[in-house]
């Protein structure tokens, strides 16, 4: 899925489980490797995820212009786009 933002740091990206809103979390947009298989990867700054329980979570993302990611929040923060 092609992603409106360079690769960077974002802040205040919204995150819901389902329709449920969790709150905010800052997002590292980064290249991924050739065996990724992804055309971006997202690192969670900070352990919010944690707390929220999402690790090994499928969650959607939405960035500070509207558009909507569903991703998996897998060991150590790093959100992969799910393919759809």
């Amino acid at each position: 899925m092609d992603l409106d933002y360079k690769f960077g740091s974002l802040h205040e990206v919204r995150v819901f489980d389902g329709e449920y809103f969790l709150g905010f979390l800052s997002l590292t947009i980064q290249s991924p490797q050739p065996k990724d298989n992804a055309e971006w990867l997202g690192q969670v700054r900070g352990s919010d995820y944690l707390v929220w329980g999402l690790n090994h979570k499928r969650v959607r993302l939405e960035f500070p212009n509207g558009q909507n990611v569903v991703v998996v929040i897998r060991s150590g923060g790093r959100a992969v786009p799910v393919i759809e």
